[in-house]
């Protein structure tokens, strides 16, 4: 039996696959699975599963029709045999200690799950790291961390931890939906007495940048406001008022999140307005909340965007559509912004 099992759920990304399994053989740690879940892809992607699977017994390939990153993810957790359990996204990579400093991390501290940083980078590069800090979270103090109370770290992933197998037992990611890390890691938390935290970097998220700037706003976008309803249902079952009102404000931060996502999407005016009568609830909702979500400790920028939202929601809305514009117009000319 592996200690650890490693789970990649892959589809489309062939350019990038490679990178990311060689980073995961290439780990100091060696007891472990790597499960990877070929989600239907159209590319080479399943191709390139099998060539790795010839070269390390370590690796187990499913192939199954496509049904999304919380499907590729379940059939992972399904089938993997290892102790402890870690995730990577196949267009990520790994540092080659990774793995064994969130498995030492995590025996140090007698902890549920390991988490340590990540670094949102545009190509593959080295680090030097020579200073870093570990701390022992109670739930309570993750939690914190979770619902972004008086910090803007986001701990919500689900990449960069290392938990215990049983800490899935009966959690298993939403199907169907988008931001499915929310509800899977606030369900982990419930069950966790105990994390060990660190701000070493163990994991390289691939910040495509293009990709990003030309990401449109679609229906999926509002699985945010569905990810964070689970959250609430889930902690009105814990019973803890504290808990309880962290999820409620966090599904208060949604309504302006989604908002905000719609005011910089890289679609036009018109369609931008199609999609205002589907947010009458969620503008209702903000204008309800916005002198509660100032009071929260984050950026005045934000502040001021939820303010300007809350009392004429489609001027605020063209204003940063016009600005967004102008930032793609640049981005497009290779004109890069001063430092």
């Amino acid at each position: 039996m592996p200690e650890v099992s490693v789970i990649v759920p892959i589809y489309n990304v062939e350019d990038y696959l490679d990178r990311c399994i060689e980073s995961i053989l290439g780990q100091t740690f060696t007891d472990y699975e790597l499960i990877l879940v070929d989600d239907g892809s159209l590319d080479n992607c399943g191709k390139i599963c099998d060539q790795w699977k010839k070269k390390d017994k370590r690796i187990h390939v499913i192939h199954k029709e496509n049904g999304g990153l919380s499907s590729a993810r379940n059939a992972g957790l399904d089938i993997c045999r290892g102790k402890y359990i870690n995730f990577v996204d196949s267009d990520d990579w790994l540092p080659s200690d990774s793995l064994q400093y969130l498995y030492d991390l995590r025996k140090k501290c007698h902890a549920d799950f390991s988490i340590a940083s990540n670094l949102r980078v545009h190509k593959k590069a080295g680090l030097i790291q020579e200073q870093y800090s570990e701390k022992e979270l109670t739930q309570r103090e993750f939690l914190t961390k979770f619902f972004k109370i008086g910090t803007q770290e986001n701990v919500q992933y689900t990449w960069a931890k290392l938990y215990k197998r049983e800490l899935f037992d009966h959690v298993r990611f939403p199907e169907g939906l988008i931001d499915e890390d929310v509800p899977v890691t606030f369900l982990i938390a419930l069950q966790s007495n105990k994390i060990a935290y660190s701000t070493k970097v163990v994991y390289f998220y691939f910040f495509n940048s293009k990709g990003i700037t030309d990401e449109k706003f679609n229906d999926r976008k509002f699985d945010l406001i569905t990810v964070w309803d689970i959250v609430c249902n889930e902690a009105h079952r814990s019973g803890d008022e504290w808990i309880i009102s962290g999820a409620l404000l966090n599904r208060k931060r949604a309504d302006f999140g989604i908002l905000m996502d719609l005011a910089i999407s890289n679609i036009s005016w018109k369609n931008k307005v199609k999609y205002l009568p589907k947010m009458k609830e969620n503008i209702n909702a903000l204008r309800k909340n916005a002198i509660e979500l100032c009071k929260m400790k984050i950026p005045l920028s934000r502040k001021i965007f939820i303010v300007c939202f809350s009392k004429c929601c489609i001027l605020c809305l063209f204003l940063l559509h016009c600005s967004s514009k102008a930032v793609y117009k640049i981005k497009k000319s290779g004109i890069e912004s001063p430092e």
